[in-house]
This record gives structure tokens, C-alpha cells and sequence, in this order.
């Protein structure tokens, strides 16, 4: 290992103490809960799931190959101009039904410039990772647990505590929430069970 090497390893050991020190790492740390509580989902758009097939005319390579263009133009399927669905040609009914459609979550962002903070979080699932922008320069990254860039800086940590404040502030309402509506589902369910006594044994 190098001498440059062997200094970026003492100076991420010591980032990684202080980032850890602070509660900063990983998805339960404070930037982690910035976003799942303030953020809001990435979506991607998926055509008919990971492998698409779009080759829908079968190229035949011998008796029944197109010879000119008009021949090739039968056998392509175009939308009548009255706008239907489903033209009415042989080749079109051939064809496989039209390819689904998915909507799935790929991650998390966070964007601060609503209230006041040039401060964006992201989160990616397929290499999860976290990175926090302060005015548009990563000041913090981490790959699946592992810092591999921390910039300290008193403004941008400032926000990210402020924010970690009001998060777990919405997070403590929502567990509020969740013990209400547990205690209020299980009065329901006495009074159905009560209910259900009463009318198979004749209970006044």
C-alpha cells in the first residue's frame, strides 16, 4: 500500500468514527431517516418486465419473404384512421397481447430547496447508495454501510439535525397513530365478538 493509499485509510477510519459519532450511517441513521420520513419514492417505469421483446413481425427467410416494399407494407399493422384499438388485418391478430406495464420503487430523494436549504438526499436500491448533495457538491456517500466520502460541514449537518428532529417527530405521531387505530380495531372486534355471543346463545 502506498503512502497516499495508507493516508486515505487513516482519514476515512477517522470520518467513519466521527460520521458514526454523530448517527449519520446507514438507513436508521439520521439521513436515512430524513428520507424515508421527508422524502419521496423513485419510480421507474418498466415495459412488459425486465425482457421485452419488440421484434413483433416474424422476418421469414424463405418462401414467404417480402419481396418489395408494398409487400412488407401488408405485412406491417397500422391504426386504421378512425383511431381503433386493433386494426382489421390479419397480421395484427397475430400479434402477441400489448405489453404490461410496471411501476416499481428504485429508491428515495429528498430535496430541501422548499424549505429553504440547497440540500438534496438519495437513496438508490440497486447499489444502496446514500448520497446527501450541499449545493450540488456530495458532502456525503456511503455504499452499503461504507463511507467512501464525508465533507463535515457545519451548515449542511446543521439541517440534516433540524430535519432528523421533525422526522422523528412524524415518525412518534404516526406510532401515536398506528396504538390508536390497534386500540380502536380491537374494541371493534370485542364488540363483534360480543355481538355474535348474543345472537348464537340468546344473550339479553
Amino acid at each position: 500500500m502506498s503512502k497516499q493509499e495508507e493516508l486515505e485509510a487513516r482519514i476515512r477510519e477517522q470520518r467513519t468514527v466521527e460520521a458514526n459519532k454523530k448517527g449519520l450511517i446507514g438507513q436508521n441513521g439520521k439521513i436515512g431517516v430524513v428520507l424515508k420520513m421527508m422524502g419521496q419514492p423513485i419510480v421507474s417505469h418498466s415495459e412488459g418486465g425486465a425482457y421485452v421483446d419488440t421484434n413483433y413481425l416474424e422476418y421469414e427467410e424463405e418462401a414467404g419473404e417480402p419481396r418489395s416494399s408494398a409487400e412488407l407494407l401488408e405485412k406491417i399493422p397500422i391504426m386504421n384512421i378512425d383511431g381503433s384499438l386493433r386494426p382489421e388485418t390479419a397480421e395484427w391478430a397475430q400479434l402477441a397481447d400489448p405489453v404490461s406495464y410496471g411501476i416499481y420503487n428504485v429508491g428515495w430523494y429528498f430535496d430541501g430547496l422548499s424549505r429553504g436549504m440547497h440540500l438534496e438526499i438519495k437513496y438508490m436500491d440497486s447499489e444502496a447508495e446514500l448520497v446527501v448533495l450541499h449545493k450540488g457538491y456530495v458532502v456525503y456517500k456511503e455504499i452499503k454501510g461504507e463511507i467512501v466520502s464525508y465533507v463535515p460541514k457545519d451548515e449542511w449537518e446543521g439541517w440534516v439535525n433540524n430535519l432528523y428532529n421533525k422526522a422523528k417527530d412524524m415518525q412518534r405521531k404516526m406510532k401515536e397513530n398506528e396504538f390508536e387505530e390497534q386500540v380502536r380495531e380491537s374494541e371493534r372486534k370485542k364488540k363483534s365478538w360480543w355481538s355474535e355471543m348474543k345472537s348464537r346463545w340468546g344473550i339479553e
